[in-house]
C-alpha cells in the first residue's frame, strides 16, 4: 500500500512538474491559475487533469480543440511515479526523502526543459542548490561540509572547464546552466559524487552523440565534431546513477 501511495503522490507531483516545464521558459507564473491546452488555451477540467488517465482517456488530444498533446506531458508524469516508487524503496530513512524528493524533481524539469529549450533555468538550479545546502545542515543523515565543498567544487570544476574550452576551440561548450546544475548537484550528493556523476554524464553524452551520428545520413556524417547537444539531461542521468547506485558503482571501480 505504501509504495501505491509513493507511486501516486510522484505521478501528482509530475503533473505539476509538467506547469512548471511548460511556463517557466515562457516567463509566465507557475502559480498562476489553473493548468490549459498548450495550444488554444482553454482551462482544464479537474477531471481532464488526472495523471496518465485523462491523456488515454482524451486519446492524446485537447478536449476543447482536438489538438496533438505533446508526449512530455505522459512521459513527466510516469517519471515522476516512478521516482516516487523508486525513492520510497531506496530509502527506508523516510526524512532523506525531504532531501531526495525536491532533488529528484528538479532533475526531472531540468531534463524535460533542457530537452525542449537548450535553457537550464535559474530559477530551478539556485534555488536548488540552496535547498540542498539547507537541507544538509538540518538533516543529520546528511554532511554540509560534504555538501558546500560540492556546490564549490561542482560549480569551480565546470567553470574551469567552460573557459578552456572556449579558450581552445574558440566557441561555447558547457553554458552557465551546466555549471550551476553541477553545482546543484554536488549541494545535494556531496563532493564525492561528483566525479562519478561526471564520468556516467560524459559517458551517456558520448553514446548519445555517436547514436545521433549513426543516425545521420553518410553525407553528414563528417560534422560529427559540430554536432551539440543538450548536456543537462546526462548530468540528471549520473545524479540518479549515483543516488540509486552510488555505493555499488564505487565498489566496482575500487
Amino acid at each position: 500500500m505504501d509504495y501505491l501511495v509513493a507511486t501516486l503522490v510522484g505521478l501528482a507531483l509530475g503533473s505539476f512538474l509538467n506547469v512548471v516545464i511548460t511556463r517557466l521558459p515562457r516567463g509566465e507564473s507557475v502559480w498562476a491559475g489553473r493548468s490549459r491546452c498548450p495550444q488554444c488555451r482553454s482551462p482544464l477540467s479537474w477531471y481532464d487533469n488526472i495523471p496518465l488517465c485523462s491523456y488515454l482517456w482524451l486519446r492524446g488530444r485537447c478536449r476543447a480543440c482536438g489538438a496533438a498533446i505533446p508526449w512530455r506531458y505522459p512521459l513527466v508524469e510516469l517519471a515522476g511515479g516512478l521516482m516516487g516508487l523508486a525513492l520510497w524503496q531506496a530509502f527506508p530513512d523516510r526524512l532523506l526523502l525531504l532531501a531526495y524528493a525536491p532533488f529528484g524533481l528538479a532533475l526531472i524539469a531540468l531534463t524535460a526543459i533542457d530537452l525542449e529549450h537548450r535553457l537550464l533555468p535559474d530559477a530551478i538550479t539556485i534555488p536548488g542548490a540552496i535547498l540542498g545546502l539547507g537541507l544538509a545542515l538540518i538533516l543529520p543523515q546528511l554532511s554540509f561540509p560534504e555538501a558546500a565543498a560540492g556546490f564549490l567544487a561542482g560549480a569551480a570544476l565546470f567553470s574551469g572547464i567552460r573557459w578552456l574550452y572556449e579558450k581552445w576551440a574558440g566557441r561555447r561548450g558547457l553554458g552557465g546552466g551546466d555549471v550551476k546544475m553541477l553545482a546543484m548537484i554536488g549541494a545535494f550528493l556531496g563532493v564525492w559524487a561528483l566525479p562519478l556523476v561526471i564520468l556516467i554524464s560524459a559517458g551517456l553524452g558520448i553514446l548519445a552523440g555517436l547514436i545521433r551520428v549513426l543516425g545521420q545520413g553518410p553525407e553528414t556524417r563528417g560534422q560529427w565534431r559540430t554536432i551539440s547537444l543538450p548536456y543537462g539531461p546526462f548530468l540528471a542521468g549520473g545524479a540518479w546513477c549515483y543516488l540509486f547506485w552510488g555505493e555499488r558503482l564505487l565498489n566496482l571501480l575500487a
